[in-house]
Order: structure tokens, then sequence, then C-alpha cells
């Protein structure tokens, strides 16, 4: 939540504050539905950190009700400062008065950004507690707040062009606002952006292959055909940092080391109309497998192994222009990120540390910048022409610091950091001399996630880093041990079939 609307909704609760004072706490009890306790469950769970939002979630696996559970789940962890702020405002209440907390947050994510089941079970205390303490100002003054959220979408250029999809926008009753990108500036372009209305679109000011929406249209977008055969993608803009800062051009051999879930993956597809030889890597089982279905889906044309990057050998791939290294990281910059908040008094200056200086946080971050330097290191024998490295995290110690480490540890490294977008405007932190050639990105300055992402540069390849000599029909040789999948989610023609068949029985063998 941006300072502007911490502000706006502080001034629209106060306003309420005065008629919450003389509530009365009920007595008796009724049953909610058992969905409700179920997520209970879950979010004490989480809170508790006894496992993933995902790992919780499959114990209901056999639950009929697991679409309904996991919404209530969901509900509270996307608008958990909204919701403590209201709890701070309701009647303090203690374990006398048979209250559940995490109930109470259930209810008043239902009551202001759900479907208001709820309310029939008017006998349940919680129940009664929340719709007789929220009144209808709160509720205005939240959904206010949430029209200032706005939406990413990617056109699949794969498999429709922005003419076509124009127009079957058209027939979902949205409307393109026409602005002139030579009258106006980024900040201009970010009013218009916030203004926009639920039916509302724009091209943006960046990439031509992205749409903006208001944050209300993204039920009817994620409910449409054009999602769900996968024309466009729900894909925040922040990521295409990292991809701007590839210089594409066709016939590239690139390789993503840290590719799931793919939507970076299928963004350069996309943008290259499948003219390059993509390589998409990823260790986690489950994650590739699901990448694998993402980018078949969205007829991009790849080749994958599921394998820890750090275990190919460099050799077997000579000629590579891009690497893309996007690691796990803390994801501090993400700001629809499920996870549960270690109190509801968590000050702003705290969470936006950009060093990362929360004793609670310390050594988990210690522990993923070795990881991410350990990653970085290893992807340097790979001599690729142009190595980009991105992470979701706003910290300085996943980020720029990192970069630092790499670049101290080898003082003849034949890399350095370049600029790749000039006209970005936000820039990285720290006092390090490359910190400006650096691109960062926030929802206060740019209106996106945080994002960070820095360009390594060979230094001994040319401004055109295009391996001229490498046509997209050639393949580099692959050892048996590394178990390469070949995936073509387009039509082939039999000879080919046959060929990729053939190639896998050698493997096998």
């Amino acid at each position: 939540m941006s300072p502007i609307m911490e502000e706006k909704f502080s001034r629209n609760y106060q306003k309420s504050l005065s008629k919450l004072k003389d509530s009365k706490i009920p007595n008796k009890r009724s049953k909610l539905h058992r969905a409700y306790y179920s997520a209970v469950e879950v979010l004490e769970r989480l809170q508790q950190k006894s496992g993933s939002l995902n790992g919780l979630m499959n114990r209901y696996s056999s639950d009929k009700c697991i679409k309904m559970i996991y919404a209530l789940v969901v509900k509270v962890l996307k608008n958990q400062k909204t919701i403590n702020k209201i709890l701070d405002i309701l009647p303090k209440f203690d374990k006398d008065d048979y209250l559940n907390c995490t109930m109470i947050k259930i209810l008043v994510a239902e009551l202001i950004f759900g479907e208001k089941s709820f309310l029939k079970y008017r006998l349940k205390n919680e129940v009664k507690f929340v719709s007789d303490n929220l009144c209808k100002n709160n509720r205005k003054g939240i959904e206010e707040e949430n029209k200032n959220l706005i939406r990413y979408v990617r056109i699949n250029r794969l498999k429709i062009d922005l003419k076509e999809l124009l127009n079957k926008l058209d027939e979902l009753q949205f409307k393109m606002k026409i602005y002139d990108k030579s009258e106006i500036d980024f900040e201009q372009f970010k009013l218009l952006a916030l203004q926009l209305k639920p039916n509302d679109f724009v091209l943006d000011y960046h990439f031509d292959d992205l749409l903006v929406f208001n944050d209300q249209a993204s039920k009817i977008l994620t409910n449409s055909d054009l999602y769900h055969h996968g024309l466009i993608a729900m894909q925040d803009k922040s990521s295409f940092l990292a991809i701007e800062s590839m210089n594409l051009q066709e016939n590239m051999i690139i390789m993503d080391a840290c590719a799931a879930p793919g939507m970076k993956t299928a963004a350069i597809a996309s943008r290259l109309n499948n003219q390059c030889v993509l390589y998409a890597i990823d260790a986690n089982r489950k994650r590739f497998n699901e990448m694998k279905s993402l980018l078949q889906k969205s007829k991009v044309k790849f080749k994958s192994l599921c394998l820890d990057f750090t275990k190919l050998d460099p050799n077997n791939y000579p000629n590579l222009d891009i690497l893309l290294l996007d690691p796990s990281c803390s994801g501090s910059g993400i700001n629809r990120r499920f996870e549960f908040s270690k109190s509801s008094n968590e000050t702003q200056d705290e969470d936006d540390d950009p060093n990362g200086n929360n004793s609670t946080e310390d050594k988990r971050l210690e522990r993923l910048a070795k990881f991410q330097l350990a990653l970085l290191q290893a992807s340097i024998p790979f001599q690729a022409k142009r190595i980009v490295y991105s992470t979701c995290s706003k910290y300085q110690c996943e980020n720029e610091d990192v970069i630092n480490s790499l670049l101290q540890s080898d003082p003849n490294l034949n890399y350095e950091v370049i600029d790749p977008f000039p006209e970005w405007p936000m820039r990285g932190v720290g006092d390090y001399p490359f910190s400006s050639l650096c691109l960062r990105a926030s929802y206060e300055s740019t209106l996106t996630n945080g994002f960070f992402c820095c360009v390594l540069q060979r230094k001994d390849s040319s401004d055109t880093i295009l391996s001229e000599d490498i046509k997209i029909s050639d393949s580099n040789n692959v050892s048996l041990e590394e178990k390469l999948e070949c995936n073509q989610s387009v039509s082939e023609k039999g000879g080919e079939r046959k060929e990729n068949r053939k190639r896998k029985k050698k493997i096998k063998k």
C-alpha cells in the first residue's frame, strides 16, 4: 500500500471510529460452514510457520470445499494490512469473549472483499461482532482505496496480434484509452493508469506488448477464453526489465537458468516469435512440470532440463548469447505476495528497509545472498555474451551487494556492468560505481512490483551480441546425463516427431 493510500485510509477510518466505541459483544454461538474453520486452521499454521500455503492446502485435496477454503485464506493474505487496520479500530476483546481473532480476520475479508455469504449465520459470535461493528462507511473507504490498484496483461504474440486482441477486448466491453507518448512523460502516464475505470485499459508507456488495466478487471480477464487459451498472461511489468535488458534479436541462443514458472521464458519467445534457441532449466520437478504446461499452452518452442543449473557442463553450451539468472529470493518486492505478516503493528519504515535489516530476517537473507552469489559465479564459465541477473527482492543484500561480491571475487573478471535501458527512471541503490547502471522498480516509483536487474556484458563481445554463425536449426551437444527433453508445443511434421523419438530412445539406452 502506497503512502498516499495509507494516509487516505487513515482519514476514512478516523471518521467512523466514534461509531464503534459503544459496541457490545454477543455471547451465543452457532455453527459457520466448516470451510471457515478449515481456513482458520490454515491461517494459524501459516502464522506459526508450520508449512507453506500449497503444502497446507494439500491436506484438503480430497475435501469438496477446497476451493472455498483456499478463497477464504487468500482473501486474508492478500489484504492483511487493510484487515489489520480494521482490527485496530474494532473494540478490543480477549479469550473470555469467545472470539477467535483469525476467524474475525476471515469474516472481515469476506465482508469487504468477498461474497458476504456468512451473514446468514447471524448468531455466530464472530459474525455478529464483525457485522455490527463494520459500518458501510468503512467498506466504502476500502473499496475506494482498492480502485487505485492496476493490473498488467502481456500479449502472447505467438497466438494473437494486438489488433485481434483489441477486437476481443471490445467484445468483453473493455475500452482502450488513447494517449500520445510524445506529449506526456512517465509521471503523467502513471496518473492516467491510476485513473482507469474497471472497464478501461491502456497500452503501456514502455512496452508495446503490455496492457494496463484497473485491478477490478482481473476477474473478468482471468475467467475469459483469452486467458484460459494462453492468448494473454497476467504478468507484472517489472519482470519486463529483465527481458528488455537482453537486447533480443532473432536467432539468439538463450538460456533461462532458473526458468520456472516460465513467465519470462514465454515472454522471450513471444517477442522473438520463436525465432531463437531457448533453454528452460529448473531443478524443482513440480515447478518444472508446471512450467512445461504453461509454455506448451503458450505455443513456445523450447528445450527443457529438469536439473540444477550448477550441474550443467558449460562446454556443452559454447555459443550462448544470453544467460538469464533469476534465482530464488526473498520475494520482498511482490505487492501481492501471500505470506503472513509478523505483526499487525509492523511499521512502514521497517518493512521498506532496502538493506533488509530486520533481526528475524537477517539469517535467511544471508543464506539467500550466498546462494545467489554461488549461482552467479556458476554462470561465468558459460561465457555468455550477456548475463542478466534479476530478482523480485527490494533488499540491497540480494541485489547490488551480490553483484559487488562477484566483481570483488575476481579482479580479472571478463565482464562489466552496463546500462541496458537508459530510459528507465529508477536506478540501483548503494555507493557502488555500478549502482546507477542497475535497474530497479517499485510500486511508489514505477507502479509495479519491486524488482532489480543488472546486466553483465562480456568485455570481449561486440555491441551486437548475436552469434551470427549459429542458426536456429543448429543444436548444442548435450550429455546423456543431462537427459535433455525437447519440447515443441507447436505442430511438427511427422519426420521431426520421429527424429525426436529416436533421440529420446538413444538417451534412455
